[in-house]
């Protein structure tokens, strides 16, 4: 585990939210409700780090017409202030 993936399982309480690293700097913190999985996609590039958060719905059981929902992306040049609106995303 590199460097970026430490820091962000030791500065982040994940609130049953699962962290996986998916390429050498890409990470998915996502956790499995009832009719959906909300997932944290965490892009660190360079010089900035880009958060998307979506809303993927189970449409093999509770068919409502929408699969994903783009919640919001931001981008960050500072990876405290990307931690602080990640946390504030666990924890909703």
């Amino acid at each position: 585990m590199d460097s970026t993936a430490i820091y962000l399982k030791s500065k982040l309480n994940l609130n049953n939210f699962t962290l996986i690293k998916t390429t050498s700097n890409r990470f998915i913190a996502f956790k499995c409700c009832f009719k959906y999985t909300k997932c944290i996609y965490i892009n660190v590039f360079d010089n900035y780090i880009e958060i998307k958060i979506d809303k993927v719905f189970d449409n093999k059981y509770f068919y409502n017409g929408i699969e994903r929902i783009l919640i919001s992306k931001k981008v960050f040049n500072n990876i405290d202030d990307s931690i602080n609106y990640i946390q504030k995303n666990l924890a909703v």
